[in-house]
């Protein structure tokens, strides 16, 4: 088998459908399959997409997050790669063939991502350097709002460069330290000599774990813009915003946890704690209870005894 396509679906609606219809068309000239492990969904997505081709469907109990879903999938694909892939993104290009044959050639990549699309046709970023201490400020107080600005966004420039993925080239393939993983290719060789996504991610940062190790062990991770994708951008997600919030935060916290120690680590949780209490204020005043409470129990979470 050439082609094993992961997809970890949770309540995604007739996404999942959509998605597994551009699969079929778009990789129809490749040897390939589709394994969809589904997180015990509520709806109907998997209802809606029992009919797609070459496609087999592992039923979960429990939401076990997008790593543990992923391992599963992985555990049972037979391709010589493994794409892993969202459920709320859909297949543009028509050159699969060609994209794996440039990955197949380059022998230092075991990983690769490709361009993003928004619906409406802008490119979303999709390769980024590793999380830094700025970056994840930035984060936490929503500091990238801010940087849209398109005169703030000119005059930082020269400094944002490598530091915000929206200020780094999308037009041409090159070495990034971790692709997204709405579209995320990988060599079956490389999957076992790094090992399966860390499982203590339950939502964010397994990806970019996962290509911190590939990093380590030689191998890159490169960007390809030649091949395109659709990605409606967290569809099931949207639904859970305030357990998104935290996993996120807990995410970024597990990363640093595990590949940062010391001063970094005491940074992190000062920044996490400043604007954990930050929102709650705004949030006070703002009268939105639903994220004054969401973020009270985050800092329960990360916090506890405060």
């Amino acid at each position: 088998m050439l082609l094993s396509v992961v997809i970890v679906n949770y309540n995604s609606g007739d996404y999942l459908k959509k998605c597994l219809d551009s699969v079929a068309e778009k990789f129809a000239a490749i040897e390939y399959e589709v394994v969809v492990v589904d997180n015990a969904s509520t709806d109907d997505s998997i209802a809606l997409a029992r009919k797609a081709p070459k496609t087999l469907f592992i039923m979960g109990e429990t939401n076990r997050g997008f790593a543990a879903g992923c391992n599963a999938g992985a555990s049972v694909a037979t391709g010589d790669y493994l794409l892993f892939l969202n459920p709320d993104t859909r297949i543009l290009s028509d050159n699969i063939h060609e994209l794996i044959e440039r990955f197949k050639h380059n022998p230092n990549a075991g990983a690769l991502g490709c361009q993003n699309r928004l619906p409406d046709g802008s490119i979303q970023t999709s390769a980024y350097g590793f999380p830094t201490l700025f970056l994840v400020f930035a984060w936490a107080f929503r500091l990238r709002e801010v940087l849209k600005l398109p005169g703030l966004k000119t005059l930082l420039s020269p400094f944002l460069k490598n530091r915000f993925g929206q200020f780094n080239p999308h037009d041409r393939p090159r070495a990034v330290d971790y692709v997204t993983g709405a579209f995320l290719l990988v060599k079956r060789e490389h999957w076992r000599r790094t090992g399966e996504f860390d499982q203590r991610f339950f939502l964010f940062c397994e990806e970019i774990d996962w290509c911190k190790r590939l990093k380590e062990t030689g191998a890159q991770t490169v960007f390809d813009p030649s091949f395109e994708i659709e990605h409606y951008v967290g569809f099931s997600s949207q639904k859970e915003k305030p357990r998104v919030l935290l996993e996120k935060y807990k995410s970024y916290a597990g990363y640093f946890e595990k590949h940062h120690s010391g001063f970094r680590l005491s940074c992190l949780k000062m920044v996490f704690w400043t604007s954990i209490r930050y929102w709650m204020l705004i949030c006070w005043l703002k009268g939105d209870r639903e994220y004054y409470i969401a973020y009270k129990g985050i800092q329960r979470e990360l916090f506890p005894g405060y």
